[in-house]
């Protein structure tokens, strides 16, 4: 009787020390419950609730604003923010085949689509007109393969005015004057009013002074010289350029004087203005004849678009300026000794 009490003792206390460590600690009944939903409210910057509205960064004003693409096959997208009314889309392929180009606001709305089919604009061209409420506007230019007629950057362009903007190039259009005139270059007052002077035909001419013309890289050059020992002011003002070279590198010939000089204008602004004085006695009896080569540093500049305006407001005889070969280069070609001062 004892024996088989004591072995159902030992028994249960088997079960017990089973039950003990498969369960934890003698938690016999399991029961499956689901959890009560948190009531814990996420921080704010954990919400998932979005507006309906978003700020978008953008990159400028749409009035006046362009896109520009200088290699083939290429895909440039930016944005721009505009007050609303209505702007005029410009486009040009330049030096490439062809471009496709689109307008889409930050409402989705796509407000200019061209096709692959659409004609070469080669040059910058009208597009059309459209109606753009207040938003923020996605700009995108896709190039095609090389082989535009047009020396200047494919673009895309918006702006307010039916007046075309002026040709944004990809470098001094026409900067050696080689097309024997002024074409691309914009004059003022009667100093350059006769066009690029041939400096073959001018020393066959004896028109110089004191000795034939020299040093000059190319055929043509603008000056205010006029064969005799008078001269008249002027200006001269290239088309724009996007600037994607540290320096402007250019021949010169010019005395010191307060209303000569060689400027740089960022939109309607000078950005930069230089004077020369080549005739520096250390150059000798050859300074009133001799182009030297200067530089101006567009470092300050870069991606911005530019033109080159020369100023010869002097009255004074033998106070002419001359110039030519302007091209942005990667490295400087200066003659030491001509720069006299330099503001930016």
């Amino acid at each position: 009787m004892h024996k088989g009490i004591l072995a159902y003792v030992i028994i249960l206390v088997i079960i017990a020390v089973v039950g003990y460590f498969s369960t934890n600690g003698f938690r016999f009944l399991l029961v499956h419950t689901t959890p009560a939903p948190s009531t814990t409210v996420p921080p704010a910057s954990l919400s998932t609730t979005t507006s309906s509205t978003s700020i978008v960064p953008y990159v400028s004003g749409c009035n006046n604003y362009t896109v520009f693409e200088s290699s083939p096959n290429t895909t440039t997208a930016v944005m721009c923010r505009w007050n609303g009314g209505r702007l005029g889309v410009w486009v040009a392929s330049g030096l490439n085949s062809n471009v496709h180009f689109s307008v889409v606001g930050q409402n989705n709305i796509t407000y200019v689509n061209s096709t692959v089919n659409d004609v070469v604009y080669n040059c910058t061209t009208f597009y059309k007109s459209i109606e753009a409420p207040a938003q923020t506007y996605t700009l995108t230019l896709s190039t095609g393969r090389s082989g535009g007629t047009c020396n200047s950057y494919s673009l895309l362009k918006l702006n307010t005015t039916v007046v075309p903007p002026m040709q944004t190039y990809r470098q001094v259009y026409n900067g050696n004057f080689g097309t024997g005139d002024f074409t691309g270059w914009n004059t003022t007052g009667k100093g350059f009013a006769g066009g690029p002077m041939n400096i073959t035909y001018a020393n066959s001419q004896h028109c110089y002074q004191g000795a034939p013309w020299a040093g000059l890289n190319g055929t043509f050059f603008a000056t205010t010289y006029n064969c005799g020992l008078s001269n008249a002011p002027g200006n001269l003002t290239s088309s724009p350029f996007l600037v994607d070279e540290p320096f402007l590198n250019f021949q010169i010939i010019s005395p010191y004087d307060q209303s000569i000089y060689v400027e740089v204008l960022s939109g309607n602004t000078p950005a930069i203005v230089s004077h020369y004085n080549t005739y520096n006695l250390t150059f000798g009896s050859t300074s009133q004849y001799t182009f030297r080569n200067a530089t101006i540093s567009l470092i300050n500049l870069a991606g911005k678009i530019v033109r080159v305006r020369v100023v010869a407001q002097s009255i004074k005889q033998q106070n002419y300026i001359a110039v030519g070969d302007f091209r942005m280069a990667s490295r400087p070609v200066v003659t030491p000794g001509i720069s006299v001062n330099t503001s930016a």
